[in-house]
């Protein structure tokens, strides 16, 4: 092994440089532990894995319960995903069909027009007994 001289130093080597040379260690020696130590190691490893199985379990029991509620709510949303027939009674309004059966979430506006063009309407003007077709709510 060469060294470059740095400033200041004369000589080549870590004695010349103002350092010792390192002495070699010794191989490591493995550990023996007790049989004691050694069962107690082996009893947190068991618990461990049992704790990790637990939460495996509970995650997947978490997502199946979600996973289920919200199969079965989608029967309940079948009028967000199909047309839907409305009759017409006495004094209702377009605007009054489009609030009442799609809630304030989607603009009026666009419920109202797209109520007219589902029925091919000229207007927004209905008569009692009238069949409408209610549009998706997922196409508005």
């Amino acid at each position: 092994m060469t060294y470059a001289p740095s400033h200041g130093t004369t000589g080549a080597g870590p004695a010349a440089m103002g350092g010792a040379r390192r002495r070699a260690r010794p191989p490591a020696r493995r550990r023996s532990y007790s049989p004691e130590r050694r069962r107690r190691a082996d009893a947190r490893r068991r618990r461990l894995r049992g704790l990790l199985r637990l939460a495996v379990l509970i995650a997947v029991v978490v997502i199946a319960v979600w996973a289920s509620a919200h199969v079965a709510n989608a029967a309940n949303d079948a009028g967000r995903y199909s047309e839907r027939t409305y009759t017409v009674r006495g004094g209702d309004t377009l605007w009054g069909i489009a609030g009442r059966m799609y809630g304030k979430e989607p603009d009026p506006r666009q419920v109202v027009h797209a109520i007219e063009s589902a029925n091919h309407l000229p207007g927004a003007q209905i008569a009692p007994g009238q069949v409408l077709v209610l549009p998706p709510e997922q196409s508005l």
